[in-house]
C-alpha cells in the first residue's frame, strides 16, 4: 500500500504526515489523524510538564493490537530541530526532548501513542524534579479500594511536609507525585521515597514493596523503584496503547473521589475536562519542596538600607492594615520565598497603572517595571525597565500605599509562586513562572542600560482573549436566598462579553455575534487594561430611567454607520459590568467573586458608558424595590463562588418578579431526545379565546407530570389549527380542543403578545 502524505506547518516547522486515516484504536475507531490532533491540542499543557525531560517512547505502527516498539534512541533520520540529550554511563543513548508543539506532532505521526518521561529535565539533568509512588494493583483489584490506599498514602506523605498530587495512569493504577526543588540526585529522591514508603507498608497490610509479582500475594505494589536513574513514568496527558484510548491525566483529589476507574478519562473527554476545570497540575512547580532527608537551611535574606523607592517591613505592615479584606479577600497560600525560587508580579495602580516583576535572587527581589504587563502570548513584546532591588517582604505584600508617598496607590498580588531559570544567555535569560492561575515561560533580553525586552515563548492552553468562552448562566430561584450572597439588579438588556485585546475592543453577544459596530459609545477608552474579558449587560433606558428591552434590541439591529451614530446619541446604551474572567493575561475564573469584582473595578475608568453593576447586601429589600418599580428582578451570587464559563451553576441565582395566570392548552409538540415518549412543549392561548395565541411553555415539568398531561391530552379530540400565526414547529404540532387549562408563571408579554420566560406550574380545573 502506497504511503499517503499531507504537509502541514506547526509553528515554524513543516512536517510530512502520513496515513492519516489509519485506524490505531479499532474498538473506538480512533485514527492516526485524531491522535495527531489530540497531541497538537494538548501540547501547551503537556509541554508545561515535560519540556526538557528525556523521553522514552512506545510506538504502535499497526495499532494497539499490532506489534509495539519501545524506543529510547533518537532515530538517525529525525529532523535536525528535534532536540535530544545524550545520557548513560557505559553506552550513551540520545534521548528525545519535547521542546515545542511540532515535536509532539512528529512523534504522533510515528504512531508513538505512549510518551514516558524521566524525573530529570534541563537545565538540571542530574537533579530530580519529582518523587513518585506508583500504585500498581493486581489485575482485578477494586478501584474503590485503590482510591482509599491513595488517600491514606497522601495523608502519610503530607505528614513529612510535602505537597502531594495525583494522576491516573490510563491503566489500572494511580501515580502519587511530589514536586521537588531540583537540588538533589535521583538516588537521593529514591532514598527519601523509601524512607516514606517503608512505615506506610508496615502499617497497611494491603500494600507491598515487593517488586516480584509472585511475592505480592494480591497486594498493591507501591512502586518506589521508578525513582531510580533511567527509570520513567507515563507523561501527564499521554495516551495509553489500550482499548478505550485512555489518557494518563492529572486530576484533583476531589475528582479522584468521584472517579470510577483510572481509564475513565480518555481522548474524547480530557480536553473538555481541561477547558471546564483547567489543568489540575497547573503551576505544580510552585509546590516543590526540599527532601525531608536533607538538612533544611533557612533562606538568607538581605537587609536593604533605607530607600525612598521602597518601604521597610514595618511600613508595609502599616499599609497592609489599610486594606479592607472583607470587601476584597486576599489571595490564598502566598509563597514567601526561599532558595532563590520565589517570584511575585504586582499590579500597581499608582499614577499610571503598571506591573512590577520581582524575582528572588540572593536574598532580595530583583525588580523590573513592566508598564504594559506580562506578554499574554508569543509574538507580543513588552518593555521591562530594571529598578532597584526590593526587600523580600514585598513577595507577599498587598495593600495601599498612601497618596503622596512614592508609588502611592493600590498594589495587588497579580501572581505569586516559584520560578526557575531555564536557560542562561549572554544578553539575558529564559525563565518559567509557576503559580496557580498564572504559569508561563518567558525570555528576558537586555537591550541597553536598564531596558530589557520581555517575550513569552510558550503558548497558553486556554487564551480567552483570542478564543473566548461563553458566559456563565444562572439557575432560577423562586425566593431571595439568604446567606453568604451579594445581590444586584437583573438588567433587562443584552448579555454581552467585552473582550479587550492589546487596545482593541470587541463586544460579543451570548451566541458570539459581534455587536461592536452597533454600539460605538461603548469604546476602549473606558478600560485601564491592555487585555481582558469582562461580563456584562447592555442596557437602554426609557424616559423614566427604566431599562427598556425593546430599545436595546432596536440598537442591536441597527445598520449603516450614519444611522448607528445617530441612534447612539438619540438612544444611548450603557454596559453594566458585573464580572471579570481574565485580566491582562491571567485567568481569574477560579478566584472568589469578590476578588474578581475587585479586578473588574480596578480595570474600568469612571464616567464612561461602561458602569460597574452595584452590589447590595440586603437582597430582600432590593427585590421589593424592583417590584415597586416594575423591574425584572434581581441576581443573587455567592460571595466566594467561582465563574464557570458556558455552564449553568447554582452559585448564581436569578429571582424574577413574575406574573401568574391561567391559559388554555390548544396543542402540543412531539417529543425529542429524553422527551421522545412524552411531548416537547405545550401551545397555549388566552383562556377567553383560543385564537389569541400566547406562545409555548416547555419548562417547569417533571416526567411524572408530563405523563399525566399527555394522557389527558390524548383523551381530547384533535382539531384543525385554531390560530393564524405561522410557527416553525407547525408540522410537529398536534392541535386539540381547548378543554384543558393550566397555570403559568411569566415575566411579561412580548410585542407579539406571547409569554416571556414562561414556566408551567400545574393543570387547573
Amino acid at each position: 500500500m502506497s504511503k499517503q502524505s499531507t504537509y502541514v506547518e506547526v509553528g515554524k516547522r513543516k512536517l510530512e504526515l502520513t496515513n492519516l486515516t489509519k485506524i490505531l484504536y479499532p474498538e473506538n475507531e480512533v485514527s492516526k489523524a485524531e491522535i495527531i490532533q489530540y497531541y497538537l491540542s494538548i501540547a501547551p499543557t503537556m509541554l508545561s510538564h515535560i519540556k526538557g525531560s528525556p523521553l522514552s517512547l512506545i510506538r504502535f505502527p499497526d495499532g494497539i493490537h499490532g506489534e509495539q516498539f519501545f524506543q529510547k534512541n533518537r532515530p538517525d533520520w529525525a529532523p535536525d530541530w528535534v532536540e535530544y540529550v545524550a545520557l548513560g554511563t557505559e553506552t550513551k543513548k540520545d534521548y528525545i526532548l519535547a521542546t515545542e508543539e511540532a515535536t509532539l506532532v512528529w512523534l504522533a505521526n510515528l504512531a508513538c501513542l505512549e510518551i514516558h518521561q524521566m524525573q530529570i529535565k534541563r537545565p538540571s539533568l542530574d537533579k530530580a524534579y519529582y518523587m513518585v509512588f506508583d500504585l500498581d494493583p493486581p489485575e482485578t483489584y477494586d478501584f474503590e479500594a485503590l482510591k482509599r490506599i491513595a488517600f491514606d498514602l497522601k495523608d502519610h506523605v503530607e505528614s513529612y511536609g510535602y505537597n502531594v498530587f495525583v494522576k491516573t495512569t490510563g491503566g489500572k493504577g494511580l501515580h502519587v507525585v511530589v514536586p521537588l526543588n531540583p537540588k538533589w540526585s535521583v538516588n537521593d529522591a529514591f532514598e527519601a521515597a523509601s524512607d516514606i514508603a517503608k512505615p506506610f507498608e508496615k502499617s497497611n497490610p494491603l500494600t507491598t514493596l515487593q517488586i516480584k509479582k509472585e511475592a505480592r500475594k494480591g497486594r498493591v505494589l507501591i512502586d518506589i523503584y521508578r525513582n531510580r536513574n533511567s527509570q520513567t513514568i507515563i507523561c501527564p496527558y499521554s495516551l495509553r496503547g489500550r482499548v478505550g484510548c485512555p489518557v494518563a491525566a492529572p486530576i484533583t483529589w476531589n475528582r479522584l473521589s468521584d472517579l470510577q476507574s483510572s481509564k475513565d478519562i480518555h481522548i474524547r473527554n480530557v480536553m473538555g475536562m481541561i477547558m471546564d476545570e483547567g489543568d489540575a497540575w497547573e503551576g505544580i512547580g510552585a509546590f516543590a519542596t526540599d527532601l525531608h532527608t536533607k538538612v533544611k537551611t533557612l533562606p538568607k535574606v538581605k537587609k536593604l538600607g533605607k530607600n525612598p523607592k521602597h518601604k521597610s517591613p514595618e511600613q508595609l505592615s502599616e499599609y497592609e492594615k489599610k486594606r479592607d479584606f472583607d470587601k476584597t479577600p486576599e489571595p490564598q497560600g502566598l509563597f514567601t520565598g526561599g532558595d532563590n525560587t520565589g517570584f511575585v508580579i504586582h499590579r500597581h495602580s499608582a499614577s499610571h497603572l503598571h506591573y512590577d516583576l520581582r524575582l528572588e535572587q540572593e536574598g532580595v527581589l530583583r525588580s523590573w517595571a513592566v508598564p504594559k504587563g506580562m506578554p499574554p502570548r508569543p509574538g507580543i513584546k513588552r518593555l521591562a525597565v530594571a529598578t532597584e532591588d526590593h526587600p523580600m517582604e514585598y513577595i507577599t505584600f498587598e495593600g495601599e500605599i498612601p497618596k503622596g508617598q512614592y508609588g502611592g496607590g493600590k498594589m495587588w498580588v497579580f501572581a505569586n509562586g516559584k520560578y526557575e531559570i531555564t536557560k542562561e544567555k549572554k544578553d539575558g535569560f529564559y525563565f518559567k513562572l509557576n503559580s496557580q492561575g498564572f504559569t508561563g515561560e518567558y525570555r528576558m533580553h537586555l537591550m541597553k542600560d536598564k531596558e530589557w525586552l520581555l517575550e513569552r515563548v510558550d503558548n497558553p492552553q486556554i487564551d480567552m482573549v483570542t478564543r473566548p468562552l461563553g458566559p456563565m448562566l444562572a439557575d432560577r430561584s423562586l425566593a431571595v436566598p439568604q446567606g453568604d450572597y451579594i445581590y444586584e439588579m437583573k438588567w433587562d438588556g443584552i448579555r454581552a462579553q467585552i473582550i479587550v485585546n492589546e487596545g482593541q475592543l470587541t463586544i460579543l453577544s451570548r451566541n458570539k455575534m459581534d455587536l461592536t459596530p452597533q454600539f460605538p459609545e461603548l469604546n476602549i477608552e473606558a478600560f485601564r487594561t491592555l487585555s481582558g474579558v469582562f461580563d456584562g449587560e447592555i442596557v437602554c433606558f426609557d424616559k423614566e430611567g427604566k431599562p427598556n428591552f425593546k430599545q436595546v434590541i432596536q440598537r442591536m439591529q441597527g445598520k449603516g454607520e450614519r444611522d448607528i451614530e445617530l441612534a447612539s446619541k438619540r438612544n444611548p446604551a450603557y454596559c453594566y459590568l458585573f464580572d471579570c474572567l481574565n485580566v491582562d493575561g491571567k485567568s481569574v475564573t477560579h478566584e472568589p467573586l469578590l476578588r474578581r469584582r475587585a479586578w473588574l473595578e480596578d480595570s474600568i475608568r469612571k464616567g464612561t458608558s461602561f458602569r460597574i453593576s452595584e452590589i447590595i447586601e440586603d437582597g430582600q429589600a432590593l427585590f421589593e424595590a424592583t417590584k415597586k418599580m416594575g423591574l425584572e428582578g434581581i441576581m443573587a451570587k455567592e460571595k466566594h463562588g467561582f465563574y464557570y464559563p458556558e455552564k449553568r451553576n447554582s452559585t448564581w441565582l436569578k429571582v424574577k418578579n413574575k406574573t401568574t395566570d391561567i391559559f388554555a392548552i390548544i396543542g402540543y409538540t412531539e417529543g425529542k431526545g429524553n422527551r421522545e415518549e412524552l411531548f416537547g412543549a405545550l401551545h397555549v392561548a388566552d383562556v377567553k379565546s383560543n385564537t389569541i395565541y400566547r406562545g409555548k411553555v416547555g419548562t417547569g415539568f417533571t416526567d411524572k407530570k408530563m405523563a399525566v398531561i399527555l394522557k389527558a391530552l390524548e383523551s381530547i379530540d384533535r382539531v384543525d389549527k385554531p390560530i393564524q400565526e405561522k410557527l416553525l414547529d407547525d408540522k410537529t404540532t398536534i392541535w386539540v380542543k381547548s378543554a384543558l387549562k393550566c397555570k403559568i408563571q411569566y415575566s411579561e408579554l412580548t410585542e407579539n403578545g406571547t409569554l416571556r420566560d414562561p414556566v408551567f406550574i400545574k393543570l387547573v380545573n
